[in-house]
């Protein structure tokens, strides 16, 4: 019994490993949106969900091999990203002015809807035999795995340090830090901040895209396939800073696939997830109370000066004459 139980925890750790890097490389795509843009690219599920539904399209209806497919998918999410920010996004925080931040996330939250909506009526609500290269399989000890398990994890740690190396040792990499820092400052310097977000939602684009296809190899490809992921890579998002390094979303990442895991061995399925926004709560509510420990603590009695020392008063100068001697 112990060495059932022991095989089955280091099977959960290993699929926990696997699943904490696709989430790190999904949380540092949106952490550069939000943290550059300020925009809860919310349809963040779209854009993973349109790329694996066009190589689909382009492989059945064309049929294009997968690999060229599978780019043409990649190129898709990355369009529809882009044209989100420039076709929907934009204008609408341009009307809204100080209200931005708001008007963006519910139109982004509508967008992903009636996007998803569409790819329904065009493919059905089924999912879609997304057939590609066979797998290999391989055991290690206790320990089953794909190859398609090792090339995912491969990828998305290729994606978050390829994004970490293109921020700090390209010149738009150092553009979008500066922006990310002060977008006004950085317009004055003559950076063009539409060009920039443009570019911060290419790359978003790229690592949902590449994530999903991967995805859908795994399992299968369907409609409501990006709603659960994208709630993770916001978590990893915001736990590990929309304005921090995104080499920070891998031990983020990882430790959320890892408690996913781990959590289903002693929970029941539907609360893993729960597990999981447990400690997002709990995170954000550390956060908060952070702030309110200075007031809470007790004044310390400020350390007791030493009196300056006075100067002795001066004693009042007497005038002595000498005696008048008599001649």
């Amino acid at each position: 019994m112990q060495a059932l139980l022991d095989s089955e925890l280091w099977q959960l750790t290993a699929n926990g490993l696997v699943r904490g890097t696709f989430y790190a490389a999904l949380g540092a795509g949106l952490a550069l949106v939000i943290g550059v843009t300020t925009r809860f690219h919310f349809a963040y599920a779209l854009t993973y969900t349109v790329a694996p539904y066009a190589a689909f399209w382009i492989m059945d209806g064309v049929g294009v091999p997968f690999w060229p497919a599978a780019l043409i998918g990649l190129a898709a999410a990355v369009a529809v990203s882009v044209l989100l920010e420039s076709g929907v996004y934009e204008p609408v925080a341009r009307r809204a002015a100080d209200r931005a931040m708001l008007a963006v996330l519910v139109t982004s939250i509508g967008v992903s809807t009636a996007g998803l909506a569409l790819l329904q009526l065009k493919f059905g609500t089924s999912g879609l035999p997304f057939d590609g290269p066979e797998p290999s399989r391989y055991d290690l000890g206790p320990v089953r795995i794909s190859s398609f398990d090792l090339e995912q994890a491969a990828t998305c740690l290729v994606l978050v340090i390829g994004l970490a190396a293109f921020l700090a040792r390209t010149p738009i990499g150092r553009s979008i830090k500066a922006v990310r820092s002060n977008p006004g400052l950085a317009g004055v310097l003559g950076i063009s901040v539409r060009r920039i977000n443009l570019v911060c939602f290419a790359v978003a684009g790229l690592i949902s895209g590449a994530c999903a296809l991967w995805y859908a190899l795994l399992y299968t490809a369907q409609p409501a396939m990006g709603d659960t992921v994208v709630v993770y890579g916001f978590v990893v998002a915001f736990l590990a800073g929309t304005r921090s390094s995104p080499l920070r979303a891998l031990p983020v990442g990882i430790g959320l696939g890892l408690l996913e895991q781990w959590a289903s061995h002693w929970l029941p399925l539907q609360w893993t997830q729960t597990a999981v926004f447990i400690v997002l709560t709990g995170y954000l509510a550390f956060l908060a109370g952070k702030d309110r420990l200075p007031r809470l603590r007790t004044a310390r009695p400020a350390p007791s000066k030493p009196a300056p020392l006075e100067p002795a008063p001066l004693e009042p100068a007497t005038s002595k004459r000498a005696p008048l001697k008599k001649v």
